[in-house]
């Protein structure tokens, strides 16, 4: 099998391009975060066993699972693993409160919902069980586990729905945006058309995995086998270690980003604030033209 983005171009699935990538360069790194590093191939192998767990519980192609997980490996793990279940995912952003997270549990009907626990100072369980969602458990540091034997064939059509994504909602109710593994390989594509990385690159996720950018930046990483550091919180100076420890060559986020690196490098010029870095990319939000010339 040929080492290349056109070679793995025509998965069908997400797991399938997962399974492709880590028979492809399975010792490669994928996620870094701290002091921790998730091959390719280890993404392959751990989701597995989390999807065997969660199949144990009950989980199985279809049912709807909710998650509310901050920017984590384990993060990553979970869905995955719910990829390969075929189950049907619906993220949700952490910062979220009952309204929006009720909205979401009652219209997508889910029949479990992972949850960090407390994070950052609230407790995500106890408004699980206030909004008397079904199935919930905690996924941060561990995850469940089981024996892949168990599990039933992976799913092969990529163009059932198996993705959930919530909008805002800040004109009216949030709306359930639909999406198939097919049209997340697609944004995952189109992402890596415009930003034209290669296995060289150093990538960086630090908005919500939850967010739809998260398969599609995810897509993009194995497409072309090259890592991203993962930040589960973000905020400058203290982010610039990992940048420059990890020599991050593609960073940005939404246009507060953009602020924020600018306002960094404005304290030093002259002095690259992450001497590796080739480009910034973003979204979300307009970029007022001084910005973007700055």
């Amino acid at each position: 099998m040929n080492d290349t983005p056109h070679a793995l171009s025509s998965s069908r699935t997400l797991w399938e391009l997962v399974t492709r990538r880590a028979a492809l360069t399975p010792d490669r790194p994928l996620f870094l975060q701290d002091d921790r590093t998730l091959t390719f191939g280890a993404l392959h192998a751990r989701a597995e066993r989390v999807a065997a767990g969660l199949y144990g519980m009950g989980v199985r192609p279809g049912t709807v699972v909710a998650w509310q997980l901050p920017t984590r490996i384990e993060t990553a793990v979970l869905s995955f693993a719910l990829a390969r279940l075929g189950a049907v995912q619906t993220p949700v952003i952490p910062f979220y409160r009952d309204r929006e997270v009720g909205f979401a549990l009652r219209e997508s009907r889910a029949e479990f919902f992972a949850v960090p626990g407390t994070w950052r100072g609230f407790d995500h369980t106890e408004m699980a069980r206030r909004l008397g969602a079904k199935g919930v458990f905690q996924a941060y540091d561990d995850l469940p586990e089981g024996d892949p034997s168990v599990l039933p064939p992976p799913p092969s059509d990529g163009t059932g729905v198996r993705w959930i994504y919530w909008t805002s909602g800040t004109t009216s109710d949030p709306k359930g945006v639909l999406h198939t593994d097919r049209s997340l390989l697609a944004g995952g594509s189109c992402l890596a058309h415009a930003l034209r990385p290669s296995a060289r690159d150093v990538g960086s996720i630090a908005f919500p995995y939850a967010h739809i950018g998260g398969p599609d930046y995810t897509v993009m990483l194995l497409l072309y086998g090259f890592p991203a550091v993962l930040f589960e919180q973000f905020a400058l100076p203290e982010a610039l270690a990992a940048y420059r420890a990890h020599g991050v060559t593609m960073a940005g986020g939404s246009t507060a980003f953009y602020s924020m690196f600018l306002a960094e490098q404005r304290k030093r010029p002259g002095e690259p604030v992450v001497p590796t870095l080739r480009l910034l990319a973003g979204g979300g939000a307009p970029k007022p033209p001084e910005l973007y010339h700055a």
